[in-house]
């Protein structure tokens, strides 16, 4: 009993877990597009004087725009304190609690052209509760994401992507409770605010998530909004919003279950230097089902410290 229940509840937390990284992944990955793209803009700037080709019939030849190749490899890491107002994503009878999440990853982009970007990458997950050590969990995810650009300034493209992962008990790896693949599609926008410090990301998509056991199966829509201010150029702060409806497929209960998902989150960032970054960040999720007792609030603050190597 102590064992179906403790499966039980790292399954649940996983799900939710899993929406919260989808949706702040997506967020990373448009706050790098926005900071790289800043600082190339800058740099390009202070540059403009002097790049240009000579040619010994057309002259000099100023080079109109320039496209970085992006890194083949990027070895990362990242540590967060975080607490959860409701640890069990229950309705009723919220308990409390602080948990740490480790994470090490690498990432391996064997070709790219000017449009089109294919990333291979590993994550291994460690999660520790404080009070509750029957939600402790590890996790190991591979993903290959392909991304497409849409124009030639990077402010339209789509990704495609598609991962397996598992689960198993902290003290013993081969103990695996919980395994599944995450099919995910979507377009997303960029907008520069005029001359204002101020991006926007929208991004529309679907996903497919199927697993063993099959109780947390689902396809889902979304839309994330984002809004990014730059403070200073090291300094960001940042805010989401990211309705999802979802659709399972085996929920236990035997019936057409639908949930409206809303979460809401803000993060505050510094990066000092190119390769380190610490964070601020707060999320709240409402879980809204059409079987009542699957209805949550949480609420997760947490401090984050994250650091990479790319080459």
């Amino acid at each position: 009993m102590t064992v179906t229940f403790q499966r039980n509840s790292c399954v649940l937390c996983l799900a939710v877990l899993a929406a919260v990284g989808q949706a702040r992944g997506q967020d990373v990955r448009i706050e790098t597009e926005q900071q790289v793209r800043t600082r190339e803009r800058n740099a390009l700037t202070k540059q403009a004087q002097t790049e240009s080709v000579i040619d010994p019939e057309l002259g000099d030849i100023s080079l109109v725009s320039r496209q970085p190749r992006p890194k083949m490899f990027i070895f990362s890491t990242s540590q967060s304190l975080n607490y959860s107002s409701n640890a069990f994503f229950v309705r009723d009878g919220e308990q409390s609690d602080f948990f740490w999440n480790g994470r090490i990853g690498a990432s391996f982009v064997p070709y790219a052209s000017r449009d089109f970007t294919p990333r291979l990458t590993f994550d291994q997950n460690w999660f520790r509760y404080g009070d509750f050590g029957q939600l402790d969990f590890d996790s190991q995810s591979l993903q290959l994401d392909l991304k497409y650009d849409l124009n030639r300034k990077d402010t339209w493209f789509v990704n495609a992507s598609y991962a397996v992962a598992r689960l198993c008990a902290p003290r013993s790896p081969g103990d695996e409770f919980y395994r599944y693949g995450f099919l995910n599609a979507s377009i997303t926008h960029l907008l520069q605010m005029g001359t204002a410090p101020i991006n926007l990301g929208i991004t529309g998509g679907a996903y497919w998530r199927h697993g063993d056991p099959s109780l947390s199966d689902r396809v889902s829509g979304y839309l994330n909004l984002l809004a990014i201010c730059n403070l200073r150029e090291s300094i960001q702060m940042s805010g989401f919003v990211r309705p999802e409806v979802q659709h399972y497929a085996h929920d236990a209960s035997r019936s057409s279950r639908q949930d409206f998902n809303v979460a809401v989150g803000a993060t505050l960032s510094w990066t000092p230097k190119d390769y380190l970054a610490l964070a601020a960040t707060v999320t709240y999720i409402g879980n809204f089902s059409t079987i009542g007792e699957r209805r949550y609030d949480v609420v997760t603050p947490g401090l984050i410290l994250a650091a990479q190597v790319a080459f």
